[in-house]
This record gives C-alpha cells, sequence and structure tokens, in this order.
C-alpha cells in the first residue's frame, strides 16, 4: 500500500509540473561565472576583444552593454563605415567584421532581418552584430548558441582605412560598459534554458595495462613500437551493451582508443530503458581523441513492426526534431557516423509510430521497452583513416627564437626524423604507401594552445615537380573528401570562408593560411598519389602572428583582449594602405607623391611670418616660425614614409608644439609689453602648449584651445599696457560708489582706448588675418582620412598666413615708442599741488 501510495504521489506531481509548465519542476540555476567593465574607450578606427567562456553546463548568458551612442536601425544602411560602431560576437574566433566589404554587408544584412543576434545555431562560423545602442541587454540559452568559447569585438569604425596609419583619426571617441552572467544547472543530470531537462552521462570502464594513458597521440609518443596485424586488427574498439559486465568507473565519461586487447566497456544506469510514444530520453558522450566511426545500434527492441526507434544526435549542443546534425531510426539499422569531431556529443532517443509517419493509424503499447549497443572505434600506433590504413603523425609545437607575437612558433615531427632546428621537413618520407589504391592520405595532427585564438597556422609546400598533392584540414576530426573544414590543391581551393586563404601558389608550391585559427586539436590531411619517390617536397607549418607579415606594407603587433586570457594579432598599415593584412591599396603610387609633395611644400608658408619678423628684428619670432614649418615639414616627411631625421613620435612632438607656440606667439607679440611681462608669458605658454603637445597632440580641440590661450595672452597684454599708460596700478585703485561720480571718468577711457587700438592696427590687415584664420578652422574641421592630405595642406598656407597678416596688422611706428616714459611724465603731472609745495 505505501509504495502504490509514493507511485501516486509521483504520478500526480509529474501530472502537476506537466501542467505548471517547464519552469514549474525546474531547477534553479546557479551563477557559473561573471565579468563586469566599467567602461571601454574607443578612439576613432579603434577596437577590443572580450573572451567570453561558456562551459558545457551553462544554461543561458545574460550580455548588458551601455553605450554612449545611440544607432537607429533605419540609419544603419545610411551612415559611412568608418562611423559605424558595432558589436559584434563569435564562436572561437576573434571577429573581423570588415575583413571583406561583402561579409560586413551580410552582417549588416542579418542584423537588420532579425534584429538581434538571432538564432546562432547555423550560424556558428559567422559573427553575429549590432551597432551602438544606449542600453542592450541579450539573452541568450543553450537551445541558441553553443558552449565553448565566444569573443565579443568592439569597433568604433570598420572599414580598410581601420589598420592604416593615419596622423590625425578625426572622428568621437565612444566609450561601452560592459556586464555579462552566465548561469548554468546546479547538477550534471540536469539540462535546458531552465535546468528542467533531464540528461544521463554515459560512464565508462577501462581494463587493459595501458590505464595510465588515456591519449591516442600520447600512446603513439609512448610505445615507441609498431604493431604487425592484419587489418582489422588495427582497430581498437569500447563498447556499451547493457549486458556486459562494469568495471572501474572512471571519473569522467572520456574515451580512449586504445590496442585491441584493452576493452572500454560503457554503461547506462539502467540496463533496459522504457519511453512512452513522443517523450524523449537524453545523453551524453565525450570523445577525446580522433576516432574512426561512432556507431549506436537498439538491442532487445520488441514491436519492430509498429514502432520506430529513432536517434538524433548533435555535436556539442541538445538535438531536436528539427535540429540536429545526424538522424536515423536505429530499429531496422544502426547509426553510423564516420570520423566524429573530438568533443561532447548529445544524443536524443524518441519512439515514434510507424504507422502515424505514414499517416496511418495503429494503436500500440505507452511504453516501449529496449536497449542499446554503443560502439566507438579508433585506431592503433599511429595509424588513421576509415580502415586504419594511412600513416599519422603528431607535429610538436617548438616556440621560435625572438617572436615577433608571444605565441609564433613552428610544428615538426616527433618520431626524430626531422631536425627540431629546420622549420620545414620532406614530406616524402612520411607519406603512406598503399598497393591497392590509387591515392593513399597522410595526417599531420598538431595543437593550437589556448589563448592563442588570435594567431594564423601557415601551411607551405615546395616541390622541385609539379605538385600533385591536395590539402584538407579540419578541426577536431580527421579530414575526407567529403567532411572537410578547407580545402586547397594547385587548381582550386575552398575560396568561399573569408578566414582562410591561398595565395601565390603555383605548379610546384602551395601557400595557405588559416585566420585566427580555434584552439584545440587540427589535422591536416594530405592526399596524394602512391609514386612520390621521384619528388621532393618541403612541408612548413607554423603558427604565426599576422598574415604574409602585413604584405611588407605594415608592421605587425599583439595585444591582450580585455580579460587578458587572450593573445590576438593586428596589422599596422602605412599610409598608402590598410585592410586585414594591408593588401588594400588606399593611396596609388602617382597620388602619394602628389600628397607627399602637397603636405611638406605647403610649409613653405612659414616664411611669410619669418621674414617679417627678421625685418623688424623680433629674432626670437623669427626663430619660432622657422623652427614650426622646419619641423612641420619633417614630420610629413616621415609621416608619408620619405625621409625620418628622428623618430616619429619626436617629430610629431616638435611639429605640433611649435605650431601652437607659433599660434600663441603671435597673439602674445601683437601686445607691445615690456620684456619682462613677454619673457614671464612665453615661459607660461611653453609649458602649455608643451603639455597639449604631450598628452594629445591630434586632438580636435586643441585648436581652440590654442586659440583661447593666445586671446588671452593678447588680453592680458593690453591690460598691463593700459594700466601702464593710464597708472591703474593695484595699490593706487580707490572704490568709488558713486557712480555719477565714475561715469564721466569711463567715458574718455573708452575713446581713449579705441584711438589706442586705431593708432596701433591696420584694420584692413587685421580683417584678412581673421578670415584666413577662418579658413584654417575650416580646414581643420574638413579633414578626413581620405582627404588628409588637401586640407591638412590648406591648414599650413592659411595659419601661417594669418599670422602673417596678423604682424602686418601692427603700426610699426607705435612699436618703436616705450610706454615708460609716458608713464614717468603722466605721474609727474599728476601729482597733487599740495604734494609739490610740501617736497
Amino acid at each position: 500500500m505505501a509504495a502504490a501510495r509514493w507511485a501516486a504521489a509521483l504520478v500526480t506531481l509529474g501530472v502537476a509540473c506537466l501542467a505548471a509548465g517547464p519552469r514549474a519542476c525546474a531547477a534553479q540555476p546557479v551563477v557559473l561565472s561573471s565579468y563586469g567593465q566599467s567602461r571601454l574607450s574607443l578612439k576613432p578606427y579603434d577596437w577590443s576583444y572580450l573572451r567570453v567562456d561558456l562551459p558545457a553546463s551553462f544554461s543561458s548568458v545574460t550580455m548588458d552593454f551601455a553605450t554612449d551612442r545611440d544607432i537607429p536601425m533605419e540609419h544603419l544602411r545610411d551612415l559611412p563605415r568608418s562611423d559605424l560602431a558595432i558589436i559584434c560576437l563569435m564562436i572561437a574566433n576573434p571577429p573581423i567584421p570588415d575583413i571583406s566589404g561583402y561579409y560586413l554587408d551580410n552582417l549588416l544584412s542579418d542584423f537588420l532581418a532579425v534584429g538581434s543576434f538571432g538564432n546562432m545555431n547555423n550560424q556558428s562560423n559567422l559573427a553575429q552584430c549590432i551597432p551602438f545602442q544606449k542600453n542592450t541587454t541579450i539573452v541568450l540559452t543553450n537551445d541558441q548558441i553553443l558552449p565553448g568559447v565566444w569573443y565579443i569585438g568592439y569597433f568604433n569604425g570598420l572599414g580598410s582605412a581601420r589598420t592604416q596609419s593615419k596622423m590625425i583619426s578625426r572622428g568621437r571617441a565612444r566609450s561601452v560598459s560592459t556586464s555579462i552572467t552566465v548561469e548554468g544547472c546546479p547538477s550534471s543530470a540536469l539540462w535546458g534554458p531552465y535546468c528542467s531537462q533531464t540528461i544521463e552521462m554515459i560512464g565508462c570502464s577501462q581494463l587493459s595495462r595501458y590505464n595510465n594513458s588515456r591519449n591516442l597521440l600520447v600512446q603513439t609518443i609512448d610505445t615507441k613500437r609498431r604493431l604487425n596485424t592484419r587489418e582489422n586488427n588495427r582497430h581498437t574498439s569500447f563498447l556499451l551493451r547493457s549486458n556486459l559486465p562494469i568495471g572501474h568507473a572512471l571519473d569522467s565519461n572520456s574515451n580512449s582508443l586504445l590496442g585491441v586487447e584493452n576493452l572500454i566497456t560503457c554503461s547506462i544506469s539502467n540496463d533496459s530503458l522504457c519511453l512512452r510514444q513522443g517523450d524523449m530520453k537524453f545523453y551524453f558522450l565525450d570523445i577525446d581523441n580522433l576516432a574512426v566511426q561512432f556507431r549506436i545500434a537498439a538491442a532487445k527492441f520488441g514491436l519492430v513492426q509498429r514502432a520506430s526507434l529513432v536517434c538524433y544526435l548533435r555535436y556539442n549542443a541538445f538535438p531536436r526534431r528539427v535540429l540536429h546534425d545526424y538522424s536515423g531510426d536505429i530499429s531496422s539499422a544502426p547509426l553510423v557516423i564516420k570520423l566524429p569531431n573530438i568533443g561532447r556529443w548529445y544524443i536524443a532517443i524518441e519512439i515514434l509510430n510507424k504507422t502515424e509517419m505514414n499517416n496511418t493509424t495503429s494503436p500500440m503499447p505507452d511504453t516501449t521497452c529496449f536497449s542499446f549497443d554503443w560502439q566507438v572505434t579508433g585506431c592503433l600506433d599511429g595509424k588513421a583513416g576509415i580502415n586504419c590504413s594511412w600513416e599519422a603523425y603528431v607535429l610538436q609545437r617548438v616556440p621560435k627564437r625572438n617572436p615577433s607575437v608571444p605565441f609564433e612558433s613552428y610544428y615538426v615531427p616527433t618520431d626524430g626524423r626531422a631536425m627540431l632546428e629546420d622549420s620545414h621537413f620532406l614530406l616524402e618520407q612520411f607519406l603512406s604507401n598503399s598497393s591497392y589504391e590509387q591515392f593513399a592520405w597522410t595526417y599531420f595532427l598538431l595543437d593550437v594552445p589556448q589563448g592563442s585564438a588570435g594567431a594564423l597556422i601557415h601551411v607551405q609546400l615546395k616541390s622541385d615537380k609539379e605538385l600533385n598533392y591536395e590539402l584538407y584540414s579540419r578541426y577536431g576530426g580527421l579530414p575526407s573528401n567529403d567532411s572537410w573544414d578547407y580545402f586547397a590543391s594547385r587548381t582550386s581551393s575552398s575560396n568561399g570562408s573569408i578566414f582562410f586563404s591561398l595565395q601565390n601558389s603555383t605548379n610546384s608550391d602551395m601557400d595557405l593560411s588559416i585566420f585566427y585559427a580555434k584552439e584545440g586539436t587540427w589535422c591536416f590531411g594530405i592526399k596524394h598519389p602512391n609514386n612520390t619517390s621521384n619528388s621532393q617536397t618541403y612541408i612548413s607549418v607554423s603558427l604565426q602572428g599576422c598574415h604574409r607579415n602585413c604584405n611588407q606594407k605594415g608592421v605587425c603587433h599583439s595585444s591582450v583582449d580585455e580579460s587578458g586570457l587572450t593573445f590576438y594579432s593586428f596589422c599596422t598599415c602605412d599610409r598608402d594602405h590598410g585592410g586585414f593584412d594591408c593588401s588594400d591599396e588606399l593611396v596609388s603610387p602617382n597620388g602619394h607623391i602628389r600628397q607627399s609633395v602637397f603636405l611638406i611644400a605647403s610649409n613653405a608658408a612659414a616664411i611669410l611670418p619669418a621674414f617679417w619678423a627678421l625685418r623688424q628684428k623680433a629674432f626670437a619670432e623669427w626663430i619660432l616660425y622657422t623652427s614650426s614649418g622646419i619641423s612641420s615639414a619633417l614630420y610629413h616627411s616621415c609621416d608619408v614614409g620619405t625621409w625620418c631625421i628622428l623618430s616619429f613620435h619626436v617629430l610629431q612632438f616638435l611639429d605640433f608644439w611649435l605650431s601652437f607656440m607659433a599660434v600663441i606667439g603671435t597673439f602674445i607679440y601683437m601686445a607691445t609689453i615690456k620684456e619682462a611681462s613677454k619673457r614671464a608669458m612665453h615661459t607660461a605658454v611653453f609649458i602649455l602648449t608643451a603639455i597639449l603637445a604631450a598628452t594629445g597632440a591630434t586632438r580636435s580641440a586643441n585648436i581652440g584651445i590654442v586659440v583661447a590661450i593666445g586671446s588671452l595672452g593678447l588680453l592680458i597684454g593690453w591690460i598691463l599696457e593700459f594700466s601702464t599708460a593710464q597708472r591703474f596700478t593695484c595699490c593706487s585703485w580707490r572704490i568709488n560708489l558713486s557712480v555719477p561720480q565714475r561715469w564721466p571718468n569711463l567715458v574718455p577711457l573708452f575713446w581713449n582706448t579705441l584711438e589706442m587700438l586705431n593708432k596701433r592696427f591696420h584694420w584692413l590687415y587685421l580683417l584678412v588675418g581673421f578670415i584666413t584664420l577662418s579658413f584654417a578652422a575650416v580646414s581643420w574641421k574638413l579633414e578626413s582620412n581620405s582627404s588628409y592630405w588637401i586640407w591638412h595642406s590648406m591648414w599650413h598656407i592659411t595659419i601661417y598666413t594669418s599670422s602673417f597678416f596678423f604682424l602686418c596688422s601692427i603700426r610699426v611706428n607705435m612699436m618703436v615708442h616705450s610706454p615708460e616714459t609716458n608713464y614717468e611724465l603722466t605721474r609727474q603731472d599728476s601729482l597733487p599741488r599740495t604734494e609739490s609745495r610740501e617736497t
């Protein structure tokens, strides 16, 4: 009776859970990890990455982004690429949204069609992007994205000019704040966005003298022996059957591919499973090493005539009826997956009525019981392929000496036939032989270390004869004619991927690169003719920073993402090139010459104010204008790549500092004050302009700051001059609260000031000076990356010309008079009569 009551209670609870929905009986997800960044500042054309790890047990990830910009969807296509600020998300690789114009257009089209990141299950190799918006919250569940390493990319400005060297980057800096929370189920037996689904691990046991060798690659290196067995004895299998004895349980369900004398048995918790029609049962199985095939078959399955046992498989994610990698009716035939990927496989089992599948009806029992046969098969002793007949070699990574980026290295085989000091080795000595097939396969396995997802894999083949090899690559599994990630031959390649490049290949050479390669195991398969004894082919496999060393048009740099866990490389191109690898020509050779001449020769306008200062014997100003023009010409000569007499940063500092001083010095010179006061003002200006040039020389706001400082200096000079002439000193100031008495004194002062200014300046020159100064400000404002050379040349001409007209506006006869004599005479005449009689 007690058992019956408990059964009735469980049934009642199950019905209540079904009625309440999936969240009612779900376990509460727990926080697995979190990340917060208060403010990330991005200058124009700047970018950064953030690595986010989603474990296999995660249920959902919540991402909150807060930016200082809001880009409406309807304006997205109208914005120029240089002004576009976006956030991109991509699995395994740091996203490069502008690696090509076509790729960027597809990303923006996908966002406009979906309006968010959308469902990324079928686009795991394609980044998903959204524009900057004030506040954005994105919640993605494990039904929408896969577990693994994800990268968030922040970009402020896109296009080929993003990597181009620029003296001044016009545009606004943007900021973004990020908060990320990763939640997961509290138990490995629970799964789903709300932890409402149960999943069972396929446990394994190992009974062998190779218990300590869990990896095929490690075992191949350690045993150092070859087994001469028949073809069918080269296989190693581990079986899962409900009627097999279970040995010592492993700490995990990882499977090692070992010898035939080493039998690995696996099991699930129940020897016999029972399912109701329409229900699903979920399992997962980890494959840690390269395998030949994965086979699932049904056993002890009754009612074959009316029921079908449908199996769905999906790599690294939960399978669904409408979303899976493989499926089949295992009640009639086993489901076999050839060359499965390394990693976690999820399996779903469902009972379906065959008659319903055929649009007929036939009753069948609500519950059907069955058992499974599981089998994963691998190869022994350095063998690979479907029949374990091809050679497989492990490549070990050798770091390069004095690398330009931290992860630069090359790979060589581990069997001693290749020298560790050489970055290339002879390929023919490693090739497989076969007497019964026209073509053979040889496999090379390598590992991309953790934290180097921003690197690229470079493979190069050079032969003394015509190259008849085909190269296949695959991440986490053996490549074949039907299953590969990238493919290249002498005549064709998998050029559909923007992360793959095949360049400069000839009849005897092959040169390919995989950009931003995923961390983990890569396998390269070479398909070749059996008879290759008459040729010599050298192969080199390396992990590099930048593609083709930025095509000799830039410099390769490396940086670390915001989490500090991944290095990535990037090119800083010269003034004439841009793009991911500096392969885009932005300025033609003739255009480069034209721009160089304009930017350098336009500084000759400094001769005008320098000549006037020398003629007036203003030697300090003459030195200032002359040195400003020379330093600007030398800086632009270095900037365009013509000649650098000093380092670029030193020349940049001198150019901006002396330019600031020339502008402010012109204003101070227009106030004829005593030399002591002028030296004090110049000293203060030296310090202020040096700070401006050292902390942010290219800021757009500097022109306003410099003009404001110059105007302030001119105003202070005039105040000092007028106070001296009118005997307004600090000690003689008196407070007079009687407005009627003060008003008559202010009126003559006002007219005397206007008369003095009229005698001091030529107003026509002064007006022309202000007009040319406004032209200089407009030229500065109109500068852009494409039109920089013409408008900055106009800036040189107009700013020096405005200084010349300002200097010419000063009447020379006013400068020869010293205000000190008039001051003394005025002081004598202004003494009170009583004071004179007393003296």
